[in-house]
């Protein structure tokens, strides 16, 4: 069982992404709500963006560190995006 945070992609916002609810999921469900979870991250960082939002380095820290225990390649590859786009080593 893994645990991982829940978010509804299309209603994310960052304080939703690094407040959401874990909850545990066996390995069939897991890349679901991983690239789910990824998928939210991309459409907030986007949507924000356009909006001329900005992005607290923390709030990107504890979102990174949900992305970095996931294990697919959508998530990695947010993950890897995120830090690139802030400049978080």
């Amino acid at each position: 069982m893994t645990v991982l945070p829940v978010v509804a992609w299309t209603a994310a916002s960052f304080p939703e992404l690094t407040t959401a609810p874990l909850h545990q999921y066996c390995p069939v469900h897991e890349p679901l709500i991983s690239d789910r979870y990824a998928a939210a991250v991309d459409w907030t960082v986007c949507r924000d963006s356009a909006e001329g939002h900005r992005l607290d380095p923390q709030t990107v820290q504890q979102i990174c560190a949900h992305l970095q225990a996931m294990r697919t390649p959508k998530a990695q590859a947010v993950h890897t995006a995120l830090l690139r786009l802030t400049g978080i080593p």
